[in-house]
């Protein structure tokens, strides 16, 4: 039995999973993480900046028919709130571009 033990013991042994690095697991889970965002954020900024064109385009037909039909106004309302929410997923301050073009966008508003 002795040498049955042995020889089953060592077959276990042979098989033996890999040691596991944890720190290298961590580092593949921040880069994998790393990439989701990059590209959640490149969507965000991508629908606000389609947004803010097809505002910024129809501002002059919106605006007559906010006119024209008041009824109906909350449409407009929850569009604006709709960029608004899209607008707040862009990191400004993680950023550099797209921080250089807020402040440029928000001096020629308000100068």
């Amino acid at each position: 039995m002795n040498d049955l033990d042995a020889r089953l013991t060592a077959a276990l042994r042979a098989d033996a999973p890999p040691a596991r690095d944890a720190r290298f697991r961590v580092e593949a889970l921040v880069r994998l993480e790393r990439t989701r965002f990059r590209r959640r954020m490149t969507l965000a900024a991508a629908v606000a900046s389609l947004a803010a064109l097809l505002t910024a385009v129809n501002a002059p037909a919106i605006e007559a028919w906010m006119a024209a039909d008041v009824q109906r106004l909350w449409i407009v309302a929850i569009g604006a709130a709709a960029a608004m929410f899209a607008l707040t997923a862009v990191r400004v301050a993680a950023n550099p571009g797209v921080r250089t073009v807020v402040s440029a966008v928000g001096r020629w508003l308000y100068l």
